[in-house]
């Protein structure tokens, strides 16, 4: 019986910390994800998270080593190599990789975070599904590397199935600018130019 009791307690515990989780705002939810810690939520014992500084405002400009997050690589022509020469084949394929890549970022007051990127590297695997504008088989299995500049993407490795290495250009989806928590800041987060007077503090709520 007091087994079962204390389970329930449990459970109950469980869900309300999981609605007040619901309630709490994007941005909260997204550095209570990275391990930020709120300094208007401190107990006595409580360890601040170095990797942040011990207070965040809104509209500051914050940069890190770098930012990461994955990616959907889209591609649409790609230099193959055929019997000792390189040809053009216009090829559509996708698949999935992580970037990482250089920029700043901010919170805005609308529980958004907005991110200025500069330049991207990262690793990918991908699939083709079209080539020759022709949708009848799986023409192709790449793993590689890529590198790029906004969206614009150049990608670079080997092909399992033409058995070759190959070249593609094309462009990304990156997923933190469709849902973002996938953006993860490496190494240290500090402002790149200090937060002007008045700027309001990000809080628990």
């Amino acid at each position: 019986m007091k087994n079962s009791l204390a389970f329930i307690l449990i459970f109950i515990f469980f869900i309300s910390n999981l609605k007040a989780q619901e309630k709490k705002s994007p941005t909260f939810k997204f550095l209570h994800k990275r391990k930020y810690v709120f300094t208007d939520s401190l107990s006595q014992d409580t360890v601040l998270n170095k990797k942040w500084p011990d207070t965040l405002y809104y509209n500051t400009v914050y940069h890190s080593k770098l930012l990461a997050s994955p990616t959907i690589p889209i591609s649409f022509s790609r230099v193959v190599l055929v019997n000792g020469k390189y040809e053009v084949t216009p090829t559509i394929s996708i698949g999935y990789g992580y970037a990482w890549f250089f920029g700043n970022f901010y919170f805005n007051e609308t529980d958004k975070i907005s991110v200025d990127p500069s330049f991207f590297f990262g690793l990918m695997a991908d699939v083709s599904l079209q080539n020759d504008f022709s949708l009848n088989k799986l023409t192709g299995f790449f793993t590689g590397a890529f590198i790029g500049l906004s969206s614009f993407t150049v990608f670079g490795g080997y092909d399992y199935i033409t058995r070759a290495p190959l070249l593609g250009i094309g462009g990304r989806i990156d997923l933190y600018t469709l849902h973002q928590s996938s953006l993860r800041p490496v190494g240290k987060v500090t402002e790149e130019r200090r937060h002007k007077t008045g700027a309001l503090p990000i809080r628990n709520e």
